[in-house]
Formats: C-alpha cells, sequence, structure tokens
C-alpha cells in the first residue's frame, strides 16, 4: 500500500521504534567507539539520548490527529535536555532541526519530508565547530541526499525512506576506511552505526506495522542486543581493538543552557579556544554544549556570562579510558569497580590510576550552583576562602541521576560495584546512593565508611588492594566492616570561621576556644559521628600534632599506609610527610590531597587530617 503523508501518529510510532533499536544495540556501539575520542560510550550516550525521547512520545496523550510538527517539537526538545556525548548532541541538533522545518506541518509529504531533512542536515553541520567527515555527519549526508533524489520520482514515503535507508547503510560501511582511527581498528563510526540501528527500527516498522516488538526490547533498555545481521560490520574486539589513551583534552563537558543570546553561534565563538569537539545544538529557547576540554569551570564560567545553565555534565575521558582498558585486560565479569562521592579524599593520580569513580556534590557559591570537581576552580575558592571575610560555601546532596549516572559507567566497565559513602550519620549523601544503587541494580554493594575525608580515603585505598586482588564487593564490605577499625584519623581546624558560622561550634564551648587560642582535634568515632579527639594551641604546628597521635596509634617502624588531606596547608602536610617517613620507614606509603570543597567548607582554610593503617600481607 502507497503512503503519501507522514502525520503525528505515524512518525511517532515510526521514531519510538527507531529508538528501541539503537537501545537495544547500546553494547555493540559502546564496543566500537574510537573516534573522537576511545572511551567506550557512544551507545550510552546515544540511547540515553533516546530515550529521553522516547520517554516523552509515550507520555504524550494520543489525539486522533496529531500533528507531525508537534511530535517533531516534543522529540526535538526531550532529545536537548536528553542529549549526552559528541553524537547524542549531533543527534539532538539534527531533531531540533528537523522540528523548526516541519513545526507548522499537520500532514508531511514525501517531497517535504526529504527538503527539510535536507536542510536539517545542513543546520546540523553548522553546529559543530570542526565537522569532520567519516562520521555520522557522512551518514547524515548522504542519507538526505538518497531521500530527495527518490522523492523526485515518487510520492511513496516507504519506498522513499528505504532508498534513502538503503544508501545509509552503504554510507556506514564506507566510514570504516575514512578516518585514520577506524581504519586502524577495522570497525564503522559508532555514531554513524547509531544512527543507522535509529532507522534500521523504522525500517522494520515500516514493514510490519507494529512497534509492539521494539517496545518490549525497549522497556529501561534492559533486554540484551539482537544479532546484528543487518550489516556486515563487528566489534572492536573482534580486530584486537585495543582503546588509545589519548593526549588531547581530559574532560567531556557538556550543558543544557536556557536564556540562550540571540545568536547559537555566539556561543561556539565564546568556546572556540577553551577546546575541540565543540557542538553547539538547540534553538531559540534552549540551547546543549558539548566540548572536549581541559578547563571544564572556564566553560561554564563562560556559560554563566551567556545564559543560565539548568544541568551541568564532566566526563573524565581519561579515566573512562583506564576503565575500558582495564575491563578489556582483566575481563569485565571479574572486576569490581570502586565509586566513592565527595566525602573521599583521594590524590587525583591515585583515582585514575585505579579507576575509581567519584560522585560529586552539589556546590553553592553565592548562587552559583555547580557538581563538585573540575567544573570548579578549586585555586578560585580559596582566594576567596582568604580574601573575602563573609565569603561561605554551602553543599547539597547528589541528585539521584547523579548517582545512577556513576553506578551505571562503573557497571559498563565491571561484574559488580562497591559503592564507599561519606558518613550517614554526618549526611544524607550515603542514604541517597543506596536509595539510588537499590533501584538501579543488585550489582551495586553500598558500605558506610563511618568516616570522611582522609578516613574515608583509607578505607577506599584497602578496598581497592581487596578488589584488584579478586575480592567480591560483598566480601569486601564484610573485610571493611572489621578494617576499619584499625584505620586512624584525625583533623586538625586552625580557622573556626565555618564551624561558627554553621552552628556547628557554639555556646560556652567555642566562646572556650576562642578565649584560650585552643582549637580542636577532630575524629569519627564508631557511628560515624563527629568528635574531638583533643585540643591544640593555634600556634601550635598541626603537623606535629597529628604526628603524634598518629605515633602513638600506629606501630613504629612497620610499614604502614598514611593518607593525607588539606585546606591550603601544603607545607604542613609535607612536613607530616616527612615526620611520617622518618617515624615509619621507607615502605610506608604516603598520599596527599586536597579537600574538596565539601569538607573545605566546614574545616576551612588551614585545616589538615591524616589517616593511617599498618599495612599487612592479603589473607
Amino acid at each position: 500500500m502507497k503512503i503519501r503523508y507522514l502525520d503525528g501518529t505515524r512518525l511517532r510510532r515510526a521514531i519510538l521504534a527507531g529508538t528501541a533499536t539503537l537501545i537495544a544495540n547500546t553494547e555493540n556501539l559502546n564496543a566500537i567507539n574510537v573516534f573522537p575520542v576511545p572511551d567506550g560510550d557512544t551507545g550510552t550516550n546515544m540511547a540515553h539520548t533516546v530515550k529521553t525521547i522516547a520517554r516523552r512520545l509515550v507520555s504524550m496523550k494520543p489525539v486522533r490527529k496529531e500533528k507531525a510538527g508537534e511530535v517533531l517539537e516534543q522529540t526535538a526538545a526531550s532529545a536537548l535536555q536528553g542529549a549526552r556525548g559528541n553524537s547524542g548532541a549531533i543527534l539532538a541538533q539534527f531533531f531540533c532541526g528537523l522540528a523548526e522545518e516541519l513545526k507548522a506541518d499537520a500532514r508531511v509529504n514525501a517531497q517535504r519530508f526529504a527538503e527539510a531533512v535536507r536542510n536539517a542536515v545542513q543546520k546540523t553541520k553548522t553546529a559543530l565547530s570542526v565537522p569532520k567527515e567519516g562520521t555520522i555527519l557522512t551518514v547524515l549526508s548522504d542519507w538526505a541526499l538518497a531521500l530527495q533524489e527518490k522523492a523526485s520520482v515518487t510520492e511513496d514515503i516507504a519506498h522513499v525512506f528505504m532508498a534513502g535507508y538503503e544508501k545509509a547503510k552503504e554510507s556506514l560501511a564506507r566510514t570504516k576506511t575514512m578516518l585514520p582511527e577506524m581504519k586502524k581498528a577495522g570497525v564503522v563510526d559508532a555514531g554513524a552505526k547509531g544512527f543507522v540501528h535509529l532507522l534500521d527500527g523504522i525500517a522494520d516498522y515500516m514493514q510490519s506495522g507494529s512497534i509492539r516488538h521494539f517496545a518490549r526490547n525497549s522497556k529501561a533498555g534492559r533486554t540484551a542486543p539482537p544479532e546484528d545481521s543487518s550489516h556486515e560490520f563487528h566489534d572492536a574486539s573482534e580486530h584486537g581493538f585495543e582503546p588509545m589513551i589519548e593526549t588531547g583534552r581530559r574532560y567531556c563537558t557538556e550543558a543544557l543552557l536556557s536564556s540562550v543570546p540571540d545568536s547559537l553561534e555566539t556561543i561556539r565563538l565564546a568556546l572556540n579556544d577553551l577546546g575541540d569537539s565543540i557542538v553547539v545544538a538547540g534553538n531559540d529557547s534552549m540551547a546543549k554544549i558539548h566540548i572536549h576540554t581541559d578547563m571544564p569551570s572556564v566553560v561554564f564560567d563562560v556559560l554563566d556570562r551567556l545564559g543560565t545553565i539548568e544541568t551541568h555534565k564532566i566526563d573524565d575521558m581519561k579515566l573512562q579510558q583506564s576503565l575500558a582498558v582495564r575491563a578489556q585486560t582483566k575481563g569485565k565479569a571479574n572486576i569490581c569497580a570502586i565509586v566513592v562521592d565527595t566525602g573521599c579524599d583521594l590524590p587525583q593520580e591515585f583515582m585514575l590510576e585505579h579507576g575509581i569513580i567519584k560522585i560529586p556534590a552539589r556546590i553553592d557559591i553565592d548562587g552559583m550552583v555547580r557538581p563538585d570537581g573540575p567544573a570548579l576552580d578549586a585555586g578560585r575558592i580559596i582566594s576567596l576562602m582568604k580574601d573575602e571575610p563573609g565569603f561561605s560555601l554551602s553543599t547539597s546532596l547528589p541528585d539521584e541521576s547523579s548517582y545512577t549516572r556513576a553506578f551505571s559507567l562503573a557497571l559498563g566497565y565491571a561484574g559488580e560495584v562497591l559503592y564507599i559513602g561519606l558518613s550517614g550519620a554526618l549526611s544524607g549523601t550515603f542514604e541517597a546512593g543506596v536509595r539510588a544503587a537499590k533501584k538501579l541494580s543488585p550489582s551495586v554493594v553500598c558500605f558506610d565508611s563511618r568516616s570522611v575525608t582522609s578516613g574515608t580515603g583509607a578505607l577506599v585505598a584497602r578496598a581497592v588492594q581487596l578488589a584488584e586482588a579478586g575480592m567480591r564487593a560483598e566480601e569486601i564490605k564484610k573485610e571493611l566492616a572489621v578494617f576499619s577499625s584499625r584505620v586512624s584519623f584525625f583533623v586538625a581546624v586552625r580557622d573556626l570561621s565555618s564551624l561558627i558560622r554553621s552552628g556547628r561550634l557554639h555556646g560556652l564551648k567555642s566562646v572556650i576556644l576562642r578565649k584560650f587560642g585552643l582549637r580542636p582535634l577532630l575524629t569519627t568515632n564508631t557511628e560515624g559521628k563527629a568528635e574531638t579527639a583533643g585540643v591544640f594551641l593555634s600556634r601550635a604546628n598541626s603537623a606535629k600534632v597529628i604526628f603524634k597521635k598518629l605515633a602513638s596509634r600506629l606501630p613504629k617502624g612497620e610499614p604502614c599506609a598514611i593518607f593525607i588531606s588539606h585546606v591550603s596547608a601544603e607545607c604542613e602536610a609535607r612536613e607530616l610527610q616527612t615526620l611520617c617517613a622518618r617515624h615509619f620507614g621507607p615502605q610506608t606509603d604516603i598520599h596527599i590531597s586536597e579537600m574538596g570543597p565539601l569538607l573545605s567548607s566546614i574545616a576551612w582554610l588551614g585545616a589538615l587530617g591524616a589517616a593511617g593503617f599498618a599495612k599487612k600481607p592479603l589473607s
């Protein structure tokens, strides 16, 4: 039967069928992700993008005469909100362009559809700072051209679509040799293949007239990917492909911006010198920004001046590549990934080396809310703490999506996850993580560290040691419950400003400490509550104060592991490192890190913390 037009109902069902097929091939796409960065998440990012579309379209109340333009506007708006990664942002821009072309149309014939696709593809190319052939852009262009050619000789939309579909598959095959990265790995472009999977689902729907099968497959994206028999393309692993560690930009940085300037080009130009792989997708009310950069905080500063940032997202591509290598080397099923939150302080190089994923809290600085981590300029925060007497930080829990994203990322490279969280007695952060884990997967095991900063860091280091020795998550959790009693942990607080301002230090105790020039030495008890482990004179050397405590608790001369954290107190941290190295011997491992904003906001300037335990062979 000839199909002369697309109305809203047909279009909505076709898009749902396409999204389901793409989602079902998530892992297949992740496996061949080598460009622009081989971080193994193109499938995950594209799937997240189209899941957002599917949820919106499913929630739309069906009407008898559904308009094509309205369906596309809903598709475009949800694609912008859910877009992740380079290919997700490109796909979102394509739908934005298509919606802009057809927003007034109730029904769309073949020629009108082909023309709109051509214009949408052109707008998609302008969304990128440097459009690259051999990618999804090539397949989009070839598909659009084939649609136009067929629409010039027939009014049957089914015939027009199938002609474009066949050309898209041919174009996809060509991407295998167009870029050096794909040619070396022997694979096609992952983003391009994701788009063809979208077309796969639409083609099957047009031929069968049913989307029930696809609706089942797409539900939460939980079904196993079907055998990919539609193309002769294989996973990267079949070619002996090993993910490459890039020397380029480290952070995949994204934002959803409202109150955008008159031109999206204004945003692109403002970001041009801050990174590469820039995609600015959107319309006159909202923009999705994607950029690979080493300066996420600067990117967000620029965007703050241009509009209102609704959402922030930062992926550490170097960490993702490291996780991919570990999974390929050891086998995904054999790995227990470690996830922590802002309550844990460890050196960045340690986190990267051992593939530790951190869930960021939200930090509020004078009304500007950012996720903890590279989205914040730590040096600027320290300067404000020093120079602005009334300056303060406030923190709030990560939202549920932050936990889900971290756990899902970890499960993409590991068989199970151990989440080690900030003491539940001090914050709701851990319990929020437990709730998110229960909703997501039984493979996420949660452990309350009942500690904070370097105290949590010490437990995480032990967990890493056990995980890398092959221990499973539940076993590690049991070991940590016993091991925690071996960890000695202290924080010396020099500046009482934040403790007093926040109400954590008040009344007679506050008066006495200030009157006699005393400062608290804090620790956590067995319940994870903060308590005073002693006091010291404000003029005393905090490095020596903490060293004496550690020396009294840990065996002299026996190799130990020491984890030091500080707030703008690097000299004291180095002094404590020297004292511990001399006392506990050359085989002692000593790690130094800066306290994150969450802990810095409480302990304030000059704070010095340390946790330690005697090293013993694994049992």
